[in-house]
């Protein structure tokens, strides 16, 4: 085989190779159940949780209304947007006190889930417990405790 003719064969080989990958990878179900086994063996791991703490913090996680959440969380998202737009556009301030108003609202239920949420989790934990997942959760619940990097002085 000439060298052309192997490079040709050697890239369709490995285009197939990707799209069969890609394939296989789709058809997988995509579930949150990778998430959450991550999240819970990172939780166990740094909170030294028992298993029956992990399956209350199970329970708690299969109770939540999630599709709840979620609208909450994309109501939020959109009064804020609205509100910065009345206020980059000159609202008045009839409109902008109103559309404020409305998201200090949905700031406050978001607030109010989270408490929900703690006031489960802290019998759970014993005092060591609970101090570790709070500086778990001061970068807030995507960071799970990773550190933040130090802000230089200007």
């Amino acid at each position: 085989m000439t060298v052309p003719k192997l490079f040709r064969a050697l890239t369709l080989t490995l285009v197939a190779a990707v799209f069969a990958a890609s394939a296989a990878h789709a058809a997988a179900p995509a579930t949150g159940t990778d998430r959450s086994s991550r999240w819970e063996s990172r939780l166990q791991q740094k909170l030294n949780l028992t298993e029956d703490q992990l399956a209350a913090f199970r329970q708690i996680h299969a109770t939540r209304d999630v599709q709840a959440q979620r609208q909450q969380h994309k109501a939020l998202r959109t009064s804020q947007a609205e509100l910065r737009r009345l206020a980059l556009n000159g609202a008045d301030d009839a409109t902008l006190q109103v559309k404020q108003t409305e998201v200090q609202n949905l700031l406050a239920q978001s607030m109010q889930q989270r408490l929900a949420a703690l006031k489960q989790i802290g019998p759970i934990l014993n005092a060591d417990q609970r101090e570790a997942f709070a500086k778990m959760m001061e970068g807030g619940w995507r960071h799970h405790g990773r550190p933040h990097p130090q802000q230089q002085p200007s």
